[in-house]
């Protein structure tokens, strides 16, 4: 859940509007992915005199709100302390978290007033409900990734598969999924699946049909406006994004990719071509014995 300035039926402390003057909602929620859990630290802070009486009489409480579109997972997890710690387990959270803070009432407060008012609403009372917003802070999201997902490896985010159109290029890719799917025409994938076999084959593949694809993904990502935003959803984004952060790439800022794709794939994947010839030579010098 993300919050957008919005006009709510009542007076709210925002950073997007003015209904509340010389006052301040500042609240910072700070989490560590460990094991088994994300750990979250909550730290609230405001300088409004009447929002603070309504939490110290438990009239209001400080929230952090935490959603994950991926799994599913929503949740609110309240305090009246302006301090406060909780944990999620690691398996609820995956891709994109949405993190947003709030103060709401937790009782109905049929006579709301707040000496910071904006004038327009000086001399005005209202009324709000159990669970209402009383101040919203600034959203914020990160990245969960599992710490046993086996798309952590970047040459497992790719599914190759054979192409269905008669006429289909040797090579396809599609960034639409979870996975990368890297389409091969009829013939090129019945070669694949006899070749992929052999052990001593799977360097050599890997430097034929993912160097190539993972190009695709990294040109991809340099072209797009808000890459993170735009590929967010996708699991192959984080395992991607990841392994950039790792060589001090960042996969939002287009201008941090001082290389080019080409040979930052072989980088991210280890110089597959190194291992790929030298393979094949040590073969071939097996053969001439």
């Amino acid at each position: 859940m993300q919050i957008k300035p919005r006009s709510y039926p009542y007076p709210v402390l925002s950073h997007f509007g003015d209904d509340l003057v010389k006052s301040q909602f500042q609240p910072v929620v700070e989490v560590e992915g460990m094991k088994n859990v994300y750990a979250f630290k909550a730290r609230f802070k405001t300088n409004n005199a009447d929002l603070l009486s309504l939490v110290a009489k438990k009239s209001a409480q400080y929230a952090v709100h935490v959603e994950c579109a991926q799994t599913r997972y929503r949740n609110v997890f309240k305090s009246f302390n302006d301090r406060f710690e909780f944990e999620i387990p690691s398996g609820m959270l995956d891709g994109r978290v949405e993190v947003c803070s709030f103060i709401l009432a937790s009782k109905r407060l049929p006579k709301y007033k707040n000496a910071n008012f904006h004038s327009d609403y000086a001399s005005l009372a209202f009324s709000v409900g159990s669970g209402d917003t009383l101040a919203v802070g600034l959203d914020r999201e990160f990245t969960a990734e599992k710490k046993e997902d086996p798309l952590r490896k970047i040459p497992s985010i790719f599914s190759i598969v054979p192409h269905d159109e008669t006429d289909a290029p040797g090579l396809d890719v599609d960034l639409q999924n979870d996975k990368v799917v890297v389409r091969l025409s009829k013939p090129n994938f019945d070669a694949y699946a006899v070749l992929k076999a052999d052990q001593t084959l799977h360097t050599l593949l890997s430097a034929a049909i993912v160097v190539p694809a993972l190009v695709y993904v990294l040109d991809e990502i340099r072209l797009a406006e808000g890459a993170t935003d735009q590929f967010s959803d996708y699991r192959w984004f984080a395992v991607v994004a990841r392994k950039l952060r790792e060589v001090g790439i960042d996969p939002s800022n287009p201008d941090s990719f001082a290389d080019s794709s080409l040979r930052i794939a072989h980088t991210l994947l280890g110089q597959p071509l190194n291992d790929c010839l030298q393979n094949q030579l040590k073969s071939q010098e097996e053969d001439g014995e």
